[in-house]
Order: C-alpha cells, then sequence, then structure tokens
C-alpha cells in the first residue's frame, strides 16, 4: 500500500483521491519499519530452524536404531513397530547371506512419498553383524525419509555439535556460523579442500577446529563475548514468550525485534 501511494506522487498529481491517501502513507511508516526489522530477525531464526531442525533429527535417527536393534535381539520378541519389523528383515538378510529390499509402503504405509531401498550384501564377520545392520538400518530409513546423503552434510553436523557443545546455543544466531554451515568445505576447512578426500582426514580437520573453538572467547564462561552470547540468549527467550502464534507485532514483539537486533549487532564477529 505505501508502494502504491508513493507511485502516485511521482508526476505530481494533486487529484483529491491521491491526496486523500498520503496520510495512510505516515500512519503506517512506523509499521513499515518495524516489519523491515521482523523480517531480519525472522530470517535469522529461519537460518536457527533450519539448523537445529537437521541436528535434531540427526539425533532422532541416532537414537531409534540403536534402541530398535536392542528390542530385536531379545529372546522371543515379536516385532510390532515398524522400524522392529525393519531390523528383523535386515537381520534375517544378513543371516542368509543376500541382497534384499526394503519398500517403505511395507513398513510405513502412511508415507507422502515412497521409495525402495536396496541393500547389497558383503560378508562380515559376525562381530561386526551389530555395526552392519546398524548401517543397512540407518541408511534405509535416510533413503525413505529423503534426508540428504552429501558428505558436506555430515561435515555441517559434526560442525554444529562443535557449536553447541563449546557455546551457548545462541551462537548459531551468527552470519558467520550460518556461512560455515553452508559450506564447511570453503570455510571451516581451508578454501581449496577437495570434498572428495577420505572421511578420515576430514574428521581430523574438524577435530582440529574444534580444538580451536575451545580456545576463543565465544567458549570460555565469563568472557565478554560469551555473556553478550547469554544476553542476546535472553532477548531470545523473551521474544518466544511475547510473540503470537500468528506473528503480529504489538509492543511487546516490536520491543523484542529492536533488542535481538542491538544484541546481535553487539556481539563480535567470528573470526
Amino acid at each position: 500500500m505505501c508502494h502504491s501511494i508513493l507511485r502516485t506522487t511521482e508526476n505530481g498529481s494533486v487529484a483529491e483521491n491521491m491526496v486523500n491517501n498520503i496520510p495512510k502513507f505516515w500512519i503506517n511508516i512506523t509499521g513499515l519499519a518495524g516489519s523491515s526489522n521482523l523480517t531480519s530477525v525472522e530470517t535469522i531464526m529461519t537460518r536457527v530452524f533450519s539448523m537445529e531442525g537437521s541436528l535434531k533429527f540427526h539425533y532422532w535417527l541416532l537414537h531409534i536404531v540403536p534402541a530398535s536393534i536392542n528390542r530385536t535381539s531379545k529372546p522371543n520378541h515379536q516385532p510390532k513397530l515398524w522400524i522392529d519389523k525393519l531390523a528383523a528383515d535386515v537381520q534375517t538378510s544378513l543371516l542368509l547371506g543376500s541382497s534384499a529390499s526394503f519398500d517403505s509402503s511395507y513398513y510405513l504405509p502412511a508415507l507422502p512419498y515412497h521409495r525402495t531401498y536396496t541393500m547389497t550384501y558383503s560378508k562380515t564377520r559376525p562381530y561386526q553383524n551389530q555395526e552392519k545392520l546398524a548401517s543397512i538400518m540407518t541408511s534405509t530409513i535416510r533413503f525413505w525419509l529423503h534426508f540428504p546423503t552429501e558428505k558436506a552434510t555430515i561435515a555441517q553436523l559434526v560442525l554444529l555439535e562443535i557449536f553447541l557443545e563449546h557455546s551457548l546455543t545462541s551462537i548459531l544466531f551468527l552470519d558467520e556460523i550460518w556461512e560455515m554451515y553452508k559450506d564447511p568445505f570453503g570455510t571451516v576447512l581451508s578454501h581449496d579442500w577437495d570434498i572428495r578426500r577420505s572421511n578420515s582426514r576430514t574428521a581430523i580437520e574438524l577435530e582440529n577446529f574444534k580444538k580451536r573453538l575451545a580456545l576463543h572467547p565465544f567458549a570460555i564462561a565469563g568472557s565478554s563475548s560469551y555473556l553478550k552470547l547469554q544476553d542476546l540468549s535472553d532477548v531470545i527467550n523473551d521474544w518466544i514468550k511475547y510473540a503470537d502464534a500468528a506473528g503480529v507485532v504489538d509492543s511487546n514483539t516490536s520491543v523484542m525485534v529492536s533488542q535481538i537486533n542491538l544484541a546481535i549487532t553487539m556481539l563480535i564477529n567470528f573470526n
């Protein structure tokens, strides 16, 4: 609406219907500025939501697979859950020494998009059987549920684990963290990093980064940078408390937007 009012003044018109709209611009200018700030904050929050969501689904998968294997390994266990049925079927295929396909429609019929994962059998030693079972189950579920499969995804998740292990969650609101998350092989790892290098080399580089981060002020409780992250955490909590579900900007949320912007601006750039 403000844009349409501005356009009518370009030719110097003094038509009454145009002039009558000018007060609407000034009435809405404060809200327009607030919306601009809100958009910038929501952009940052969307980034954090994306990162935290990826990590939570990662942890979810790491939890449900071992739990299922533990349940199905008990004598006379009758699998009822979809994941326990998958564990039993994969285990049977491993014992038979044959390849097998697992169709998501059989285990999760309500999934909107069904996919079939094919397991290629490779001989394993008895003590490696559980590890192989977990690996196949994880790969199958990731494939069914459209988890990202790129090598960079693992590096991204490890990075997030490192950040959250050594600092407050509010560190994820920094632009530099988002840039590292988007392109770990061009930021945290060397700029000329070859993504085709071995996983062990990647793990070594990430471990070195973890050691460097542990010495950074953002990771040292009581430091000025750490306290600023704490202030940002407090402001974010207030934002969540006062922002209504519809996202309407009221006096409380407007204040929160200003405080969040100020808190982020005050933070030292991450180096």
